[in-house]
């Protein structure tokens, strides 16, 4: 998903603010230790909806009463907070267009603040719109509950490379130490990917229940017996109808008791329904009739109901449809052509209608933008649409009993006007419940083959369309992809002589990396020494995984955003004690230091693995902006300075003033906590 940082920054308690700017492409922000260089990952991965505030302590944390960050999705401008006083909420805001000037302490207004569940899930909805992601029905009865939806708290996974990660070899992705947070990422990788939509799970769902229903279908071909609750639906009402008939008040003979041994039941029933015994006094029969009719109102009611919700959500998605389509086919003009009006008189030339075209044009790419970002809510109806038709379903079926029993009653009264004896209908009555009795341990075979045949039509129709939906095709062919990327990124790095040329493989239905040997040895990236190979293979990694994110474009939910957080640590471990007022000067210490600890690796060599490394973050955003329009925005935060890059391209204008050497993010910094420094 384009996605674009447009400021990070900090409303301190004095309302100052500390903003930090940041454009498309490549930037860098490089200073000396302690300036907050690293706060930034933080204070993003806060506004981002994190329940932990892992902002480190000291300057940054004492001062600040808001952390922000500014962006752009797809376009569409907002901005997002926290107020570390409240923790449990999160700060949302959407703007037309973003203006650095408008921001300050009165802006985080608390109307714009809402609790920190519902905050990502709005977030969420500028990314993803999908409601229910439960392949299975029975999966979620079991569970008792509905699977987690996809976060964005997943997408961090992806976009930020902390300073204890961007070397490690051990990890390769954040959140992934804990295994909720990996599996969760994992299972969710072919939804921000694209390769299923809302349509998938509910098809998924639907060829379950229907195969479920079919193996229930041939249990009951095979044995040949009625369930239990099959027995209670047809024998129950036939035997009301006949104690109602007889006039009985009390019940004879329990349901339970015929359904437990059929022909006992026939044995007593004999002596029982005998003429001598009607009641023709009763009016049982009749208030059963009104029992019958009262239950088919309320059923008929319930389902009137449920046709108009079903009638209105589809509504709702036709109109979100024609709504899109239209959005799609509308277009902003993109050049105003007006004629200057010129005085006859006095030849002066007014510019009045110019200007008020051109307020015009503006004030209609406003309107054709926020029409374009209107948050999609297809998934959510469809959702609905899809319970209330399972509700239809069963109400019908119970609707059609009822209308069976209440005819059968009309009809035994028709017979009566037509001179037949009650004992005549009862005598039916007896037969009908008998011939129950005798085939209750059978099966209607026809039945049953109309019944399967039927269902596995239907089967047919989901499987056919799941097809378009081939996962694992979807996600091999993601991996060749960012294999193929890969080859060619890390050619370009410097690893180890005994690992060129590198032939790194990364899988998305395991999130393993390796390195393939000539003889088809795979090595992980635990197994390979030297900082320099950890830190390119996270590098190679994550830079072929957004070459792919980009080139899908909104296809891909993932926001196309990559924080490096000091990098070229491996090269310079010494620099965590950085305090030099120039990279230059710290340069010189680290060479006298290496040459008092004896240690041979050449500084020149390392700054020249370093230039490298950022001559390549250049190139290759570059290479994608010219290739496909934009490329990932990539944000470094370091200690070097000052570098030569290969493709001609000023380092000055990647740091763009960022650059903290006599000064921090916190600057300057608030009277209060220099005192208590």
């Amino acid at each position: 998903m384009k996605t674009l940082i447009h400021e990070i920054g900090v409303i301190d308690k004095q309302g100052i603010k500390h903003p930090v700017n940041f454009k498309a492409g490549l930037n860098v922000v490089t200073g000396k230790s302690s300036t907050g260089k690293s706060a930034l990952i933080e204070i993003f991965d806060y506004c981002f909806g994190s329940s932990e505030n892992t902002i480190p302590k000291g300057v940054i944390t004492t001062s600040a009463a808001i952390y922000y960050v500014a962006l752009a999705v797809n376009e569409q401008d907002m901005v997002i907070a926290r107020d570390p006083d409240m923790a449990t909420k999160a700060f949302f805001r959407r703007v037309d267009a973003f203006n650095t000037t408008e921001i300050d302490r009165d802006y985080f207004n608390a109307n714009y603040f809402r609790p920190l569940k519902e905050f990502t899930k709005h977030l969420r909805g500028f990314f993803l719109d999908i409601d229910d992601v439960d392949e299975s029905l029975q999966t979620r009865i079991n569970r008792g509950q509905k699977a987690p939806t996809p976060s964005i708290r997943s997408f961090s996974s992806f976009i930020l490379q902390h300073q204890n990660l961007v070397a490690n070899k051990h990890a390769l992705f954040y959140r992934f130490d804990e295994k909720e947070k990996r599996d969760q990422a994992i299972e969710h990788t072919k939804i921000f990917l694209g390769l299923v939509d809302q349509k998938f799970f509910h098809l998924s769902q639907e060829k379950e229940r229907l195969n479920a229903e079919e193996r229930r279908l041939e249990r009951q071909k095979e044995t040949n017996k009625r369930t239990s609750e099959s027995y209670k639906q047809k024998v129950g009402p036939v035997l009301s109808q006949l104690y109602a008939l007889m006039g009985f008040k009390d019940v004879p003979l329990s349901l339970d008791k015929v359904l437990r041994h059929p022909q006992d039941a026939k044995d007593q029933l004999d002596v029982i329904i005998v003429a001598e015994k009607i009641n023709h006094n009763s009016d049982a029969i009749t208030q059963r009739y009104m029992q019958l009719k009262q239950a088919r109102n309320q059923k008929t009611s319930e389902l009137r109901q449920l046709q108009r919700q079903a009638s209105s959500i589809k509504k709702h998605i036709h109109e979100e449809e024609r709504f899109v389509d239209n959005i799609k086919q509308f277009s902003s003009p993109k050049h105003v052509h007006i004629s200057a009006s010129i005085c006859p008189f006095c030849q002066t030339e007014k510019n009045s209608l110019r200007e008020s075209a051109e307020k015009l044009q503006q004030a209609i790419s406003k309107v054709s933008g926020n029409l374009a970002q209107a948050r999609p809510m297809k998934a959510k109806f469809e959702s609905s649409l899809v319970e209330v038709q399972r509700t239809i379903e069963v109400v019908n079926r119970a609707l059609t009993e009822l209308n069976q029993q209440i005819t059968e009653i009309e009809k035994t009264e028709k017979q009566l006007i037509e001179q037949k004896s009650l004992y005549e209908s009862i005598v039916m009555q007896k037969a009908k419940l008998f011939a129950l009795l005798d085939t209750l341990n059978m099966a209607d075979d026809a039945e049953l083959e109309k019944e399967i045949k039927e269902v596995r039509k239907q089967l047919k129709q989901i499987t056919d369309a799941l097809k378009v939906y081939d996962v694992k095709k979807g996600l091999t062919h993601a991996s060749d992809k960012v294999n193929e990327y890969m080859s060619v990124i890390g050619s370009h790095f410097e690893f180890e002589a005994s690992y060129k040329p590198i032939n790194l493989h990364f899988s998305f239905e395991t999130f393993d990396l390796y390195h393939l040997t000539p003889d088809d040895e795979k090595i992980y990236l635990r197994s390979m020494g030297s900082g320099a190979n950890w830190l390119y293979c996270h590098v190679t990694l994550f830079l072929a995984l957004h070459k792919y994110f980009a080139e899908l474009g909104d296809k891909c939910a993932i926001p196309s955003i990559l924080f490096l957080d000091q990098p070229t640590q491996v090269y310079f471990p010494n620099f965590n004690r950085d305090n030099s007022a120039t990279f230059e000067e710290q340069k010189k210490q680290e060479a006298e230091q290496r040459k008092t600890l004896n240690v041979g690796q050449n500084i020149d060599e390392d700054i020249k693995a370093v230039e490298n490394l950022f001559s390549q973050l250049s190139t290759y955003c570059n290479d994608l902006k010219s290739n496909i329009g934009f490329s990932p925005q990539i944000i470094v935060t370091d200690h070097a300075d000052n570098l030569k890059l290969s493709n001609g391209v000023e380092f000055e204008s990647l740091v763009n003033g960022n650059r903290w050497r006599n000064r921090g993010l916190i600057e300057p910094v608030p009277e209060q906590v220099k005192k208590a420094d």
